[in-house]
C-alpha cells in the first residue's frame, strides 16, 4: 500500500496516492497531519492499494481536488457507488483528468506526469518545486518513461517488489505482475541520473536485505528501503 505527503515552504501539503483503505488517517498521524490538512490528492492508478484512501476522505466530506486519469475516476466511482452509494458528498470535490505529458500547477507544486507500464493505466509523478525535484515511479516495469520522470531527481521513490536475489520464482513474479526488481529499479536510477533512490512497495515475501544489496550494487549513490512514516528532506 502506498501513499505520499509531499511538502515544501509556501506549498499546502500533497498527497500522491492514498494507501488501501480507511487506515489512511492512521498513518498520516503517523507522519504528522491531519485529514483535514489536506486539499489536493493525486492518484496514479485504479488499484485500491493506491487509491482506496481516497473513500476515507470521500467519507470525511472534506473539500478535495483529485488529480487522476480518467480510468481511475472512474475506478473510484465504482468502488464507491459499491461500497457507499448512500453517502452524501462534499459539494467542493473537484475531479481533474490527468494525462502523460500534462503539467499541472497543484498546492503550489509544478507537476508532470509521465505513462508508467502497468496493468491498467498509470502515472509517473514528476513533483518541482523551486530547484527541487521528487520523482515516484507509481507501479510499473522498467521503460523509457519512467526514466524520463526521474531523470536529474533529488530523490526517485520507485517500485521494487523484491530483489533477484530473492529466487527466480519471486523475480518472476515481479515480471508477471508488472513491477521492478531491485536491479531494475537501481539500473533506471542509475540512467536517470537521480540524487538517491528510495525503494518502495515492497512485495510481504521480498526480503528488504537482498532489496538493499541488489540496489547498492547497480546504483552509485544513497539507497533505502521505505518503511512506513520515513521522511526524506531533499
Amino acid at each position: 500500500m502506498t501513499g505520499i505527503v509531499v511538502t515544501a515552504p509556501g506549498c499546502a501539503p500533497l498527497l500522491v496516492d492514498t494507501c488501501g483503505g480507511l487506515e489512511l488517517a492512521r498513518q498520516l498521524k503517523l507522519v504528522g497531519f491531519d485529514r483535514a490538512d489536506l486539499r489536493a490528492v493525486i492518484l496514479t492508478h485504479r488499484h485500491l492499494d493506491h487509491t482506496g484512501g481516497i473513500q476515507d476522505l470521500l467519507l470525511s466530506r472534506m473539500p478535495l481536488d483529485i488529480y487522476a486519469l480518467p480510468d481511475t475516476h472512474e475506478g473510484i466511482a465504482e468502488v464507491s457507488h459499491g461500497s457507499f452509494p448512500e453517502w452524501e458528498l462534499h459539494p467542493d470535490i473537484a475531479r481533474h483528468e490527468i494525462s502523460p505529458g500534462a503539467t499541472r500547477d497543484i498546492a503550489g507544486f509544478r507537476v508532470k506526469f509521465f505513462r508508467a507500464e502497468h496493468r491498467v493505466p498509470t502515472v509517473a509523478v514528476r513533483v518541482s518545486q523551486g530547484d527541487r525535484t521528487f520523482a515516484f515511479s507509481a507501479d510499473t516495469v522498467a521503460c523509457d518513461e519512467v526514466a524520463a520522470c526521474a531523470r536529474n531527481s533529488d530523490l526517485f521513490l520507485c517500485d521494487t517488489f523484491c530483489a533477484e536475489l530473492d529466487g527466480d520464482e519471486i523475480a518472476k513474479r515481479a515480471r508477471t505482475t508488472m513491477h521492478l526488481t531491485a536491479r531494475e529499479a537501481a539500473a533506471m536510477a542509475t540512467h536517470a541520473g537521480a540524487g538517491a533512490l528510495a525503494c518502495t512497495h515492497i512485495a510481504r515475501f521480498a526480503d528488504p536485505g537482498n532489496i538493499m544489496q541488489e540496489a547498492k550494487t547497480h546504483f552509485a549513490e544513497a539507497v533505502t528501503v521505505a518503511k512506513d512514516g520515513d521522511r526524506y528532506c531533499i
